[in-house]
C-alpha cells in the first residue's frame, strides 16, 4: 500500500472509530438535512448521503447497473421471484427515463400480493416463528399459520409499523379486537419445553426466550446477556433484565378465539377444510362398515341384519370379533381431543396468552440470582432500560404502578416501544430494510446495536431513514421505493479500480459496489417452481407438508409428517409447514433460519450438499423435466427452445456462444439416449422422448448456474 492510501486508511479508520465511540442508539433522532452534491444523478437524498462519505474517504462508487439486471435485482427483492421475460423486456424497451419508467415497476410491485408473501418471511425470521414446540414432544401449535398470515397481510396492506407492533405486544389490552388476538401468538412462537417436569425451570425458561426475543427484535440489543449478570459491554444491568421481563411475568399461555377476519378464510382455504373434514369422516364410515361385515360374517347373517346399535355396542364393549386395536382407531378418528385432526388446523381459535383472572394471584418478579428461579433475589417491579433517556416520565410512573395489577401492563410497554420520542425501535426497524434491500445493514449486526455491535456506518442516514418513517406514518412501502429507486441500489457489483477500494474499505461499508447475494432457501424453491410453470399461488391457511427423502424418519410418538398432495406441494415456500424437530433437507441445506432464535439475517455457505440437491435432488429434477415440456411447448425445436430457457430462468437472452454449447449438448444428449433406448421403442417415439429428456438436462444444467441462484 502507497503512502497516500496508508493515509487515507488511517484517517477514515480514525473517524469511523470517533463517530462509532460517540454514536448510542439511545441517542435523540438527530434532525438530518440532506448534503448538497453537484452530481444531479447524486441529489436524492440517500445518494447524497452516501456519495459524501464516499469522497470523503477517497472512493467512487461502481457504475449503475443496466435495466435489465436492475429489475431482476427489484423483483427478487420486492417479492422473491425473477421477473417474467415479457416484464424485462417492457422495460428495456420503455422510452421513457430510467427514473421514471422504474418507478413504475417499483409501485407495480409494491403492489403485488407477492410482496407481503416475501417480506413477511423476513419478519417471520426475525421472530422466529415455528409452529411446533421444539425439544422431545415437538408437539404442532394448531392455528399458528393465523399469525404467519396476519404478517403478510400487514405488509400488503402497508399497515403502520407501530400499530403492528403494538398489537403484538398488547393486543389484548389495547382491545385491538380479533386481529389483536392473533398477534399475541408472538409471546408463543419461541420454543417450550413440555416434558421440563421441573415446572419453575420451564416457565423461567419461557419468559427468559420472551425477554431476550423482545430486546434483540425491538430495541436491537443483546438483552438476554443480563440475565445472570449485569451485560459485559453494554449498559444493560442484571436488574434491567427482571424490570423488562415483569412486564411479562404475569401472562399464562392459552388458546383464544377469534373470528376468521375479512377475507382470512378464503374459498381454498374453506375448500381444503371441506376436504380434510370429509377425508375423516370417510375413514370412520369405512373402518364402521369394515367391523359390520366382520361381525356379520361371525353370525352367519347379511350385513344389513347388524343394526347401528348393535354396533355401537360391540365396539364400545370391544366384543369379538371386533379387536382393541380396531376400537382404539374408531376412538381416536371420533374423538375431539387435541392435536389428533388436521381439521383443527382450520379452527377459529389462535395461539395465544392471557393476563391472569381477577381470583387469580399475579406472580412477583425477582432478581434471580446466576439465573436461578430457586434462589430469588430482590423484588422488582416493571421498568424499562434504566440507561434510556426519560422521553416520558409519565410512563415510568405507569410502569412502577403496573405491578399492582396484572392488566395493562404490556400496553404501558408497548407505549413505550413506539413513542415519538423513542429513538431506538424506528432506527432498529429502518435498519432491517436497508439490511434486506444491500445484504448488509447500516448497521451491519441488526440484532446488536449495542458496543459489541458494528455500530453504524452512515448514522446521519440511519437517522434520516427514521425521519421518513415518522413521516410517513411508519408505513413502509415509501421507504421501499425510496430505496429501491436510488443511485447507490442501482450500483454494480463490479468496479473498476475494486483492488484500490478494497485496500481502503475491505468490508464495502461505505458501499463502492453492490454486493453479491444469493438468493435464500425459500426464493430458490419458489423460482424452481416459478420458471418450471408450476408455482401455484394459493394464499394463507394451514401449511402443507412437503414430501422427504426416501429414509428420513417423518413421525414419532407426538407427530407425523405426513406429505400433503402434489398441489399443494406447488406452493410459495412461507407456507411450508415449520416444525422445528424436523427441517426440510433443501431449506436446512440451503441455510434456512434457525426456527429456535432470532435470525437477524441469513448465512450463506457454501457446501457440497448444495450442489447435491440442485442436481441430484428430486424436486430440481422434477421441475427441470416441467421447465422442458413448458419450453417445448411454447417454442420450435433449436434456438428459440434455449432463447425461452435463458429468458425464463436468468431474464435474459443467451449470447451466440451460449446457442452453440447448448445446441451442440442437446445434439449430444439425444445421441446418448438414443444409443441407451435403441431397439427398445417405435422410432418416433423414441426420438420424442429422446429430445424431451435431452432438453430436461439442459434445463438442469442451467438450474445449477450461480447465475441462477446468485443476483447479478
Amino acid at each position: 500500500m502507497n503512502r497516500t492510501l496508508l493515509f487515507i486508511t488511517i484517517i477514515l479508520g480514525c473517524h469511523c472509530h470517533v463517530a462509532l465511540a460517540e454514536w448510542s442508539v439511545f441517542d435523540p433522532i438527530q434532525s438530518t438535512i440532506p448534503p448538497q452534491v453537484e452530481f444531479p444523478e447524486w441529489a436524492q437524498p440517500i445518494d447524497a448521503f452516501i456519495f459524501t462519505r464516499l469522497r470523503a474517504a477517497g472512493l467512487s462508487c461502481a457504475p449503475p447497473v443496466n435495466r435489465r439486471v436492475w429489475i431482476r435485482r427489484v423483483t427478487f427483492d420486492l417479492i422473491g421471484l425473477p421477473p417474467t421475460p415479457e416484464e424485462v423486456q417492457r422495460l428495456i424497451n420503455d422510452p421513457r427515463s430510467d427514473i421514471e419508467a422504474m418507478e413504475d415497476v417499483t409501485d407495480r410491485l409494491l403492489a403485488s400480493p407477492r410482496y407481503g408473501e416475501r417480506w413477511a418471511r423476513h419478519w417471520l425470521d426475525v421472530v422466529r416463528y415455528a409452529e411446533s414446540d421444539g425439544f422431545a414432544i415437538d408437539s404442532e401449535r394448531l392455528s399458528l399459520w393465523r399469525y404467519r398470515d396476519y404478517v403478510i397481510r400487514t405488509f400488503n396492506e402497508d399497515r403502520p409499523f407501530d400499530q403492528f407492533f403494538r398489537e403484538q405486544i398488547a393486543g389484548d389490552e389495547l382491545e385491538a379486537g380479533d386481529a389483536g388476538k392473533i398477534a399475541l401468538s408472538f409471546y408463543r412462537l419461541g420454543p417450550w419445553e413440555a416434558d421440563n417436569m421441573v415446572a419453575e425451570h420451564r416457565r423461567q425458561d419461557y419468559l427468559n426466550d420472551v425477554t431476550s426475543n423482545v430486546g434483540s427484535v425491538f430495541f436491537g440489543l443483546t438483552v438476554g446477556c443480563a440475565r445472570c449478570h449485569d451485560h459485559k459491554f453494554d449498559p444493560i444491568s442484571q436488574v434491567d433484565f427482571y424490570r423488562l421481563q415483569a412486564f411479562f411475568t404475569p401472562i399464562q399461555h392459552t388458546f383464544l378465539s377469534a373470528a376468521f377476519l375479512p377475507g382470512e378464510m378464503n374459498p381454498d382455504i374453506q375448500t381444503r377444510r371441506d376436504q380434510t373434514i370429509a377425508f375423516r369422516l370417510d375413514q370412520i364410515k369405512a373402518l364402521r362398515e369394515t367391523i359390520r361385515e366382520k361381525i356379520a360374517t361371525a353370525k352367519g347373517v347379511a350385513v344389513d341384519q347388524i343394526a347401528d346399535e348393535e354396533l355401537n355396542e360391540s365396539i364400545e364393549a370391544r366384543k369379538e370379533p371386533v379387536t382393541v386395536e380396531e376400537a382404539d382407531k374408531l376412538k381416536a378418528l371420533q374423538t375431539e381431543s387435541e392435536h389428533l385432526h388436521p381439521e383443527q388446523r382450520f379452527e377459529p381459535r389462535v395461539v395465544a396468552i392471557r393476563n391472569p383472572n381477577i381470583d387469580e394471584k399475579t406472580a412477583e418478579t425477582f432478581v434471580l440470582k446466576n439465573g436461578d428461579p430457586f434462589d430469588p433475589g430482590d423484588k422488582v417491579t416493571p421498568g424499562f432500560l434504566s440507561s434510556a433517556p426519560t422521553w416520558s416520565p409519565e410512563l415510568h410512573s405507569f410502569a412502577a404502578a403496573s405491578a399492582e395489577t396484572s392488566g395493562n401492563r404490556r400496553k404501558i410497554l408497548a407505549d413505550w416501544l413506539t413513542s415519538p420520542q423513542n429513538p431506538i425501535t424506528p432506527r432498529v426497524l429502518v435498519n432491517r430494510l436497508w439490511n434486506y434491500h444491500f445484504g448488509t445493514g447500516i448497521v451491519a449486526t441488526p440484532n446488536d446495536f449495542g458496543v459489541n455491535g458494528s455500530g453504524p456506518s452512515h448514522p446521519l442516514l440511519l437517522d434520516y431513514l427514521v425521519t421518513r418513517l415518522q413521516e410517513e406514518g411508519w408505513r413502509l412501502k415509501p421507504l421501499h421505493r425510496e430505496m429501491v429507486l436510488s443511485r447507490i441500489y442501482r450500483a454494480s457489483a463490479d468496479h473498476h479500480a475494486s483492488q484500490r477500494c478494497a485496500q481502503i474499505d475491505p468490508s464495502n461499508r461505505l458501499l463502492w459496489r453492490s454486493t453479491y447475494r444469493r438468493l435464500e432457501s425459500e426464493t430458490i424453491r419458489d423460482t424452481v417452481l416459478y420458471v418450471s410453470g408450476q408455482l401455484r399461488f394459493e394464499k394463507g391457511g394451514p401449511g402443507f407438508f412437503s414430501s422427504l427423502p426416501a429414509g428420513m424418519s417423518s413421525s414419532d410418538p407426538f407427530f407425523k409428517w405426513t406429505p400433503s398432495s402434489k398441489d399443494q406441494q406447488r406452493r410459495r415456500s412461507i407456507y411450508m409447514f415449520q416444525r422445528r424437530n424436523l427441517i426440510v433437507p433443501m431449506m436446512e441445506t440451503f441455510d434456512g433460519a434457525d426456527l429456535s432464535q432470532s435470525c437477524e439475517r441469513r448465512s450463506t455457505s457454501v457446501t457440497a450438499p448444495q450442489a447435491l440437491s440442485l442436481f441430484n435432488g428430486q424436486f430440481v429434477y422434477d421441475n427441470s423435466l416441467h421447465l422442458a415440456n413448458r419450453i417445448r411447448e411454447s417454442s420450435d425445436e433449436g434456438t428459440n427452445q434455449i432463447e425461452k430457457l435463458f429468458w425464463l430462468a436468468l431474464s435474459r437472452a443467451p449470447t451466440a456462444i451460449e446457442v452453440d454449447m447448448c445446441l451442440d449438448f442437446l445434439q449430444r444428449k439425444r445421441k446418448s439416449y438414443a444409443d441407451q433406448t435403441a431397439q427398445q421403442k417405435e422410432e418416433d417415439q423414441q426420438s420424442t422422448e429422446n429430445d424431451l429428456t435431452a432438453l430436461r438436462d439442459l434445463g438442469l444444467a442451467i438450474l445449477n448456474t450461480n447465475e441462477f441462484i446468485y443476483l447479478d
